[in-house]
C-alpha cells in the first residue's frame, strides 16, 4: 500500500451515473488560513473563519469549505444539477445548518435547496461530496489510517462489529477499524441529526455472503435503530482505501445496490 497516495477528485462517482454526484479534495498543506480571509469565501464564510481561534481548526475548516465549493461547481458544470449553474466559488455559500451540518446557499441567486454537501477532513487532506437531494441524503467521512487503542472499540462498535474486526488478519485490522468508524460517521451525517444519534444506534454488517478478507469491505450495510427519529433506516455504505486514507460514503439503500457496486468494482479491475 502506497501511504503517499491520496484521494483525488472522482472518488465514488462511478456509483452515481449521469454525473449525479461529484467529489473534490484539497491538500491542507497548500492552504494559508490567514485571519484576513480567503478570496474564494463569501463575507459570511470569512467571518466564520476569522472566529476560529486555532490555526489547525482554521486550516481544516477552510479546506473543507473549499472542497465542498469545488464539488458543487463540478456537479453543476457536469449535469446542471438542480437547474443551478454557479460560475465561481464565491457564488456558492456553505453555512452551518440547525444541527451544524453544511447547507448550500446562493447569495443573490436562486435557492439551491435541492443541493447537499458532506464534508470531512483528516491528516493533511480535506474532502467533500455534493449531490442532489432527490437521490436521498448522503454522508461522507474519511480518516487517516493510524493505530487505534482497542479499548476504544466499545465507544462506537457493537459486539457483532467487534467480532468482525477481530476476525481479520492483524496487519489489516487497523484499516477495518477505520472502515467501520467512517461508515458510522458517514451514516450519522446522512441522517442529518447531528449528535442526537449515537453510533451504537447504527448497526453495520457485511452484505449477504461476504466474508472478512485482507482488504476492507467495499460495501457495508447499515441499519439505524428503530425510534432514532430518522426518515430512512437502511443505508448502503461504500468504502475505499486509497493510500493511507479510508473513505466512506453512505446513501439510502436502493434495490440493486450490491449488484451495481460489484459491476463498478469489476470495471475498475
Amino acid at each position: 500500500m502506497d501511504m503517499e497516495e491520496q484521494p483525488t477528485d472522482g472518488v465514488f462517482e462511478e456509483l452515481f451515473p449521469g454525473g449525479r454526484l461529484r467529489s473534490a479534495f484539497v491538500n491542507l498543506r497548500d492552504l494559508d488560513p490567514v485571519s484576513a480571509g480567503h478570496a474564494e469565501l463569501t463575507q459570511a464564510e470569512n467571518d466564520l473563519l476569522a472566529a476560529l481561534r486555532f490555526e489547525k481548526r482554521r486550516r481544516d475548516w477552510l479546506g473543507g469549505r473549499l472542497a465542498a465549493k469545488r464539488a458543487v461547481l463540478r456537479l453543476a458544470a457536469g449535469s446542471g444539477a438542480c437547474g443551478w449553474c454557479p460560475k465561481s466559488p464565491r457564488a456558492v455559500e456553505i453555512l452551518p445548518g440547525p444541527t451544524r451540518e453544511p447547507h448550500v446557499q446562493a447569495p443573490g441567486s436562486r435557492d439551491p435547496s435541492q443541493l447537499q454537501v458532506s464534508i470531512s477532513h483528516s491528516g493533511q487532506l480535506a474532502g467533500a461530496v455534493a449531490c442532489c437531494r432527490e437521490d436521498g441524503r448522503i454522508g461522507f467521512d474519511m480518516e487517516c489510517v493510524e493505530p487505534v487503542e482497542p479499548a476504544l472499540y466499545s465507544l462506537a462498535f457493537l459486539p457483532t462489529e467487534i467480532q468482525a474486526i477481530d476476525s481479520v488478519p492483524v496487519p489489516v485490522r487497523t484499516s477495518w477499524i477505520h472502515a467501520f468508524w467512517t461508515a458510522k460517521e458517514a451514516v450519522s451525517k446522512a441522517l442529518g441529526t447531528g449528535l442526537t444519534t449515537s453510533l451504537h444506534d447504527i448497526a453495520l454488517s457485511l452484505p449477504v455472503g461476504a466474508r472478512p478478507t485482507e482488504t476492507i469491505p467495499d460495501c457495508l450495510l447499515a441499519r439505524v435503530r428503530a425510534g432514532s427519529r430518522v426518515d430512512h433506516a437502511l443505508f448502503t455504505v461504500h468504502t475505499h482505501q486509497i493510500g493511507g486514507y479510508v473513505l466512506s460514503l453512505a446513501a439510502p439503500s436502493q434495490p440493486g445496490d450490491q449488484a451495481r457496486r460489484g459491476e463498478a468494482r469489476r470495471r475498475e479491475a
